[in-house]
């Protein structure tokens, strides 16, 4: 039992306390010595049960709030920050609110960053320029505290304009102000404003420290900027010598190299590491031949390694899914099942998108009910969206549906939209699509550029040439998103399945780029069903030049003039066909029963069922034979 006595404060002891259970002993002591009125007493406790980070501890403090007549600023302030750091942190908004109510205390430079925090937990920009409102009414925007708290708050929606006009306006800055802004340029994806800043940190003598140079070399990562990130590397060394007790750093530094392709460095600075804290840097190795499609050296890294966590599984499954290796992807994702390794959400996505791949059904359904199970993954936005494209992808387009609408609509993404969206398109669902793109609209979601290509792909499976015309317009001029070569290829397929040739042509002549080959084939595809030889021509001209050793444009343009009767300019391309030789690499079938999944090749022998295969579909030919089959 914890006990208050005269030569050991209050403090003393609450800081002393490791748990709850404990804090709760010393809070009955206080009671006991007639402490439970003494608001000094009372704050500390609060203090204690708020920041505990368990929801015990702050409906403890809560409780212990809610006894006080007169809260001052700091047990308001303990309040805020507790629910900022909870799983209700709209209630450190509440609290601030009641706080302005109540009257008796004001604001201070701890209050606000916690309810900037609050914001950004919520996604609730508006509400943050609320809050940046009283920042400024209040007198509180010079704070350096405060600022840095607003710098986080607008990178962290994004809003790098917002951002770089307050540290603009901000007289004092330290270093968290800069690596605020260093950070958030990589996050935004704008790796040069990083550097630039830093050269403004250097100009004004404030020194870098650890978190400075991780950032830098995240950008350099981004922007694959070997040659400024080996500058760093130099400047670090020189400052702190050896660099094998950092590991944030060298974790990064590693990252960097192998972001860049300078594996054999990557391997070099990994090999100066501990080896009990090596991990991160080899997956970085490992992700940079994953990039490089170098499968194999990856893999044997991966199996090399004497320690892999979660990272490390994920690196490769990805991988493999990155490369279409997607039954590799699930034999090492069980795998790692079976190791008893608990995956991240992030690997039960890439699983699920590999089931989706290979129809495998069964195991996907498997995978989602066993992960849905955990609460985090089940209200995790992307799991869902990832469990809707899969069963749509693995032809149970109704289960899709039926999941979609059991997802509450505050927890409905434009990701899970879209993969809805993309699975009705590949059912021949055109008009359900749309309506789920209404929808979504109707709940103010903003579509991106993979919602169109599945819209104009959904229409072009349906043969709604008139509004798939009205969507592709709309990109530009509702939606303020330029179409890319995905969003043509979709219009000069639809258009050109449809028979308007000439406008699919015209539409490829006026495209703010060059036609890739897939553009080409699906024009020249169009042309040979509805027999235009003469665009066919153009098309399997421009298609001969970007893919002179590719085949199958020979046999198609072949076929075409045979059709039409021009045997002897058929002769000619069949020639041609014989010189470069036709490519195409093997087509693997798969099956899934009882949850193992297996690879078939036409005419391949390498099942180990092989054989067995063959006798039972000797015994099904003679059997239909028999029935008077042809």
């Amino acid at each position: 039992m914890l006990r208050l006595s005269g030569n050991q404060s209050l403090q003393a002891l609450l800081k002393s306390s490791k748990t709850i259970k404990e804090a709760l002993q010393i809070h009955s002591q206080v009671i006991r010595s007639g402490l439970h009125d003494d608001l000094f007493a009372l704050s500390g406790l609060i203090s204690f049960f708020a920041l505990s980070g368990t929801k015990d501890g702050l409906r403890h403090s809560r409780i212990l709030f809610s006894q006080i007549d007169r809260p001052d600023v700091f047990i308001w302030n303990a309040m805020i920050r507790g629910y900022s750091l909870s799983d209700t942190p709209q209630d450190a908004i509440f609290l601030y609110k009641s706080m302005l109510a109540a009257g008796v205390e004001s604001p201070n430079t701890f209050t606000y960053p916690f309810l900037l925090k609050s914001c950004a937990r919520l996604s609730h920009l508006k509400l943050g320029l609320q809050v940046h409102c009283h920042i400024t009414k209040n007198g509180f925007e010079s704070d350096n505290i405060t600022v840095n708290a607003l710098l986080h708050l607008y990178w962290s929606f994004g809003d790098m304009k917002n951002a770089r006009n307050m540290f603009e306006k901000s007289l004092v800055r330290d270093c968290v102000s800069y690596n605020t802004m260093i950070a958030g340029y990589v996050e935004a994806g704008q790796p040069c404003f990083s550097l630039q800043i830093f050269r403004e940190m250097q100009k004004f003598g404030i020194e870098p420290d650890g978190y400075t140079i991780v950032a830098l070399l995240s950008a350099c990562s981004l922007s694959s900027d070997s040659r400024t990130g080996k500058q760093i590397h130099c400047v670090v060394y020189k400052n702190s010598g050896s660099l094998g007790s950092n590991i944030l750093l060298m974790n990064a530094l590693v990252n960097m190299y192998a972001k860049c392709g300078c594996i054999k460095m990557a391997k070099r600075v990994s090999s100066t590491m501990r080896s009990s804290s090596s991990t991160t840097a080899w997956t970085s190795i490992i992700s940079a031949y994953m990039e490089r499609g170098e499968v194999e050296v990856a893999r044997q890294i991966f199996d090399q390694m004497n320690e892999r966590d979660v990272v490390s599984w994920t690196a490769m499954i990805n991988g493999y899914c990155n490369v279409g290796r997607f039954q590799e992807a699930l034999e090492l994702f069980l795998l790692l099942e079976k190791e008893g390794i608990k995956p991240d959400v992030v690997v039960v996505i890439a699983a699920l998108s590999a089931c989706g791949r290979l129809g495998a059904v069964e195991l996907g359904r498997r995978i989602h009910h066993k992960y849905a199970e955990n609460r985090s993954f089940d209200k995790n936005e992307n799991f869902t969206a990832a469990v809707v494209d899969m069963y749509a992808k693995c032809g149970s387009i109704n289960i899709a549906t039926e999941i979609f609408r059991k997802t509450p609509e505050n927890r409905k993404t434009t990701l899970l939209y879209n993969s809805l969206i993309s699975g009705l398109a590949h059912h021949g669902l055109g008009k359900s699509a749309i309506t789920i793109f209404k929808e979504m609209e109707g709940l103010g979601l903003r579509p991106d550029e993979i919602t169109f290509v599945a819209l104009l792909c959904a229409c072009g499976y349906s043969g709604l040439i008139d509004e798939a015309k009205k969507l592709f317009e709309s990109m530009g001029t509702v939606y303020d998103i330029n179409p890319e070569m995905e969003h043509y290829g979709c219009m000069v397929d639809l258009l050109g399945k449809a028979g308007y040739l000439n406008e699919a042509y015209n539409l490829i002549q006026n495209m703010p780029f060059k036609a890739n080959s897939i553009i080409w084939r699906a024009f020249l595809g169009a042309c040979k069903i509805h027999g235009n030889m003469e665009l066919a021509k153009m098309a399997g001209k421009e298609l001969l030049v970007m893919e002179p050793d590719h085949g199958a444009h020979y046999v198609m343009l072949s076929d075409m003039l045979s059709d039409i009767r021009q045997h002897e300019e058929a002769s000619r391309v069949r020639k041609a066909i014989d010189v470069v030789g036709i490519r195409k690499p093997p087509g693997w079938s798969y099956v899934e029963l009882d949850g193992i999944l297996h690879k078939f090749l036409a005419g391949g022998k390498s099942h180990p069922e092989a054989k067995a295969v063959e006798l039972m579909l000797r015994d099904l030919t003679i059997g239909l034979q028999f029935s008077g089959h042809v």
